[in-house]
C-alpha cells in the first residue's frame, strides 16, 4: 500500500470519510485502473451516506480484481447492511466457492441465513467455520445466539460458553448468554450476564435493555426502570428500549417533581412507535407535582388518562377554556383527549347552547369547537401552527381516510349469523379499540417464543415462516404486533366490522407492515376457507360468539396439523367486578351507565370499574359493560372444553414472570405449570390473576 493510501485509510478509520475519500480520488486520478483506491473509495461514500455511489465503486473494484476475497467480503457486508440478503448471501457463497477454506466468508454466511430465517442453513455455516478456526469466538457467539433463535436453549449456552472461554471480554456474548439464561428461566443468573456485559462496555444499549427484563422477572420495579432509563439514553432512537421505557413507566407513581425524568417522559411521547397509553397515569402523577407545561399537553395529546378526578379537573377546565379562550396550544390538547374519549364527557346546558350555535372559523374557534364535537364538514382555516395541524390531521385527515379505504375491503363470508350481526353492528358504531400506537416490536420466530413461554415442550415442529390467521382482529392493533413479530410469515387478519378494519388498514398502511392483509368475514362462517395456518390468534373474541366452543370448532378445523393457536377468554371469576356493573347499567346507554357508577360509593363492587381504561371512553365503556354479547368462562370449563375438542393444552401466557413464578412456588410438582386443577386452585386464591382474560395457547 503507498504512502497516500495508508494515509486514507488512517483517515477513514478515524471517521473522517471526505478527507479519506479525496486522496482516494486524486489516486483514481493518476491511476483509474486502481483496484484498492477504487474499493476504498466506494466503502468511504456508502459510510458517508452515498450508498448507490460508493456501491457501484465496490462492485467495479471486483472486476477490477476478481481474486480478492477481502473486496468481494466487504462488498458482501454492505449488501446486507443495506438489506439486500440475497446478494450480500451470493457474494459469500461465491466466496467459498473460490476459497473453500475462508472461515471468516462461511460466518458470514451463516449472519445472513440466520437474518433470512433458514436457521438450519445458518447452524451448518457456523459450524463449517468453526472446523476451520476452533477459537473463533465470534462464530461460537453467533452460533450459540443462532441456536438460542432456534429454540435449542442447552446448546446455546454451551456454545456461548465456549466464545467467552475464547474471548472473556467480549460483551455481545455475556449479553447472549443472558438471554439463555433468562429463557431458561434463571433470572439472577442472567442479571449477571448482563451486568458483565455492561462492565466491558457502559454504553451497551441492549444489555440495558435485557437487565431491565430480568430484574422486571425478579420482582424489583424501580431497578428495572433505572436499567430501562439507561438503555433510552445509551439508545435515544432505538423504539425497542423506549417501549420498555414506557412499560416499566406505567408501573411507577412519583410524588415529586423531577426534571430529568420529565425531560426523558417528553421524549418518550416524540416517539411515534412506541405505544404510550398504558403509562398515562405514571406521566400523570408526575405532571401533577410540577407545572403544567409541554409535559401536560403531550400527556392530554398522545394517551386517554383513565382517573376520575383528572376527567373532572379536565371538564372544568374544557369550561373555563370555552368562556375564556387564551391558549390556542391548549385548546388543541384538549380537543385531542376529546376526541381520544369520543366525546364522552358531559356538559352542561350553557356549553350545549354554546356549541349548538358556533359559526367560529380562525384556528381558535375550531380548536374550541373539537373540544366538543367532531369536526366534519368545516373548512381548515389558515395559519393554525403546529399543535392546531396535528389536531386536524388527527380528527379530520384520518377519519377522511378510513372512509375511503372501507368499500375496498374484501370481503370473505357474509355475516349471517343473529348475535354476529349484532356485535358487528356494535362495531361498526363503535370501533374498538381505538389505539393510536402500536409497541415497538422485535421480531421473535414462533418456534423460539413458544420456547421461551414453554420450555417444557417437546417435538416443537413449527414453520419458522408461518401463515397467521388473527381471527377477530378489531382495529387492528393486535394484527400490527403480530406482524412486527413474525415478519417472515403473512397475516391474514378478518373482523365483521368494516369501520373497524378501515382503521386497522389505515394504522398498519402508516406502520409499512407489508405482511398483513385485511378481510370481512364471520368466523363461524370461515370453514369454507381454502387455506390453512401454522398460528391461528383469536383473543377476547370467542366469548361475543352465541356459542363460543362452535367458533373454536371452526378455527381448528383451519389449524394444520401441529399448529398453534392462541386464545383469550373472559374469567368469571377475573370479571367479578365488571359482571356487578352490567348487572347494575343493563340496558342503559353509555353516559347514563358512567354517570350511575361513578355516583356509587367508594366500597361498591361495581365502581370499581373506574379504575379500568376502557370506562374513559365511549368505544371502551360499550365494550366493557353494555356488550351486546359476553360470556365468562372457569378453569375447569376451560379444561372440559379442551378435552372435547382433542387438543394438546401448552399453558397459559403473562405479560411477565411474576404469575408463573407464584404458581411453581405454590405447585413445586407441575413446573410446566399444566396442571388445570391446580390453575382453578390458584385463581380461588388469586381471583384477580385472570382479571384480563384467560390467556393460553393449545396445540393440534
Amino acid at each position: 500500500m503507498s504512502p497516500d493510501l495508508k494515509r486514507a485509510s488512517a483517515l477513514a478509520q478515524a471517521g473522517r470519510l471526505r478527507e479519506a475519500a479525496q486522496i482516494y480520488r486524486s489516486a483514481l486520478a493518476r491511476a483509474p485502473q486502481d483496484a484498492e483506491a477504487t474499493h476504498f473509495l466506494g466503502v468511504c461514500l456508502v459510510q458517508d451516506g452515498r450508498r448507490a455511489e460508493g456501491l457501484a465503486l465496490v462492485e467495479r473494484s471486483l472486476s477490477l480484481a476478481p481474486g480478492n476475497a477481502m473486496y468481494r467480503q466487504n462488498y458482501g457486508l454492505l449488501l446486507a447492511e443495506g438489506g439486500d440478503l440475497a446478494g450480500a448471501e451470493a457474494q459469500f457463497r461465491r466466496i467459498i466457492g473460490l476459497e473453500p477454506g475462508n472461515a471468516p466468508a462461511h460466518n458470514y454466511l451463516g449472519m445472513v441465513c440466520q437474518r433470512l430465517g433458514r436457521f438450519d442453513e445458518a447452524i451448518a455455516a457456523y459450524h463449517a467455520a468453526l472446523r476451520l478456526a476452533p477459537g473463533d469466538a465470534a462464530a461460537a457467539n453467533n452460533l450459540g445466539y443462532c441456536l438460542h433463535e432456534r429454540g435449542d436453549l442447552d446448546a446455546a449456552g454451551e456454545w456461548l460458553r465456549r466464545s467467552l472461554a475464547a474471548d472473556p471480554r467480549n460483551a455481545m456474548a455475556h449479553n447472549n448468554l443472558g438471554n439463555v439464561l433468562r429463557a431458561r428461566g434463571e433470572p439472577d443468573a442472567a442479571a449477571q450476564s448482563y451486568r458483565r456485559a455492561i462492565e466491558l462496555a457502559p454504553q451497551f444499549a441492549e444489555a440495558h435493555h435485557n437487565l431491565a427484563l430480568a430484574l422486571r422477572d425478579l420482582g424489583a420495579p424501580q431497578d428495572a426502570f433505572r436499567a430501562a432509563r439507561g438503555a433510552v439514553h445509551c439508545a435515544p432512537q432505538n423504539a425497542a428500549a423506549w417501549q420498555l421505557f414506557a412499560d416499566l413507566l406505567a408501573e411507577m407513581r412519583f410524588a415529586a417533581w423531577d426534571a430529568g425524568l420529565a425531560a426523558d417522559a417528553e421524549r418518550l411521547f416524540s416517539q411515534t412507535e412506541v405505544e404510550v397509553q398504558h403509562c398515562a397515569e405514571a406521566v400523570l402523577s408526575l405532571v401533577r407535582t410540577g407545572p403544567r407545561g409541554r409535559l401536560f399537553h403531550l400527556l392530554l395529546e398522545h394517551a386517554l388518562v383513565a382517573d376520575a378526578g383528572f376527567e373532572a379537573e379536565m371538564i372544568a377546565l374544557r369550561r373555563a377554556l370555552l368562556e375564556s379562550p387564551d391558549s390556542l396550544e391548549l385548546a388543541c390538547a384538549l380537543a385531542q383527549q376529546c376526541f381520544l374519549n369520543e366525546y364522552l364527557w358531559p356538559e352542561t346546558p350553557s356549553e350545549t347552547e354554546v356549541i349548538s350555535t358556533w359559526k367560529g372559523s380562525s384556528a381558535m374557534e375550531v380548536a374550541l369547537f373539537a373540544m366538543y364535537r367532531p369536526l366534519r364538514g368545516i373548512k381548515k382555516p389558515a395559519a393554525g401552527g403546529e399543535a392546531f395541524e396535528r389536531l386536524w390531521r388527527r380528527l379530520v385527515d384520518e377519519p377522511r381516510a378510513e372512509a375511503e379505504l372501507g368499500p375496498a375491503i374484501a370481503a370473505l363470508t357474509a355475516v349471517e349469523d343473529e348475535v354476529s350481526r349484532k356485535v358487528q353492528a356494535q362495531y361498526e358504531a363503535n370501533p374498538y379499540p381505538r389505539w393510536h400506537r402500536a409497541p415497538a416490536a422485535a421480531p421473535r420466530p414462533l418456534r423460539r417464543m413458544l420456547r421461551s413461554l414453554f420450555p417444557h415442550l417437546k417435538n416443537l415442529e413449527v414453520s419458522e415462516n408461518p401463515e397467521v390467521l388473527i381471527a377477530g382482529c378489531g382495529t387492528g392493533r393486535h394484527a400490527a404486533v403480530t406482524a412486527q413479530l413474525q415478519p417472515l410469515g403473512r397475516v391474514l387478519a378478518v373482523d365483521v366490522s368494516r369501520a373497524s378494519l378501515a382503521y386497522a388498514v389505515r394504522r398498519c398502511s402508516e406502520l409499512g407492515l407489508a405482511n398483513v392483509r385485511f378481510a370481512q368475514a364471520d368466523i363461524l362462517q370461515l370453514g369454507a376457507l381454502a387455506e390453512r395456518f401454522d398460528l391461528i390468534e383469536c383473543s377476547g373474541v370467542l366469548h361475543h360468539m352465541a356459542d363460543p366452543l362452535a367458533g373454536w370448532r371452526v378455527l381448528l378445523s383451519l389449524l394444520e396439523r401441529g399448529g398453534v393457536m392462541k386464545l383469550g377468554l373472559y374469567s368469571e371469576l377475573g370479571r367479578r367486578r365488571i359482571a356487578a356493573a352490567r348487572a347494575l347499567v343493563a340496558g342503559l346507554g353509555v353516559r347514563e351507565a358512567r354517570r350511575r357508577i361513578l355516583a356509587l360509593p367508594a366500597g361498591h363492587p361495581a365502581r370499581e370499574v373506574t379504575a379500568l381504561r376502557d370506562f374513559y371512553s365511549a368505544s371502551g365503556a360499550r365494550d366493557l359493560l353494555l356488550h351486546v354479547q359476553e360470556h365468562r368462562f372457569t378453569v375447569p370449563q376451560l379444561a372440559r372444553a379442551i378435552d372435547a375438542l382433542g387438543v394438546e393444552f401448552l399453558g397459559f401466557e403473562f405479560p411477565d414472570k411474576t404469575v408463573p413464578r407464584a404458581y411453581r412456588s405454590r405447585f413445586p410438582d407441575d413446573p410446566a405449570a399444566r396442571s388445570f386443577d391446580n390453575w382453578a386452585r390458584f385463581e380461588q386464591e388469586h381471583p384477580d390473576t385472570f382479571a384480563s382474560m384467560y390467556q393460553f395457547w393449545i396445540r393440534q
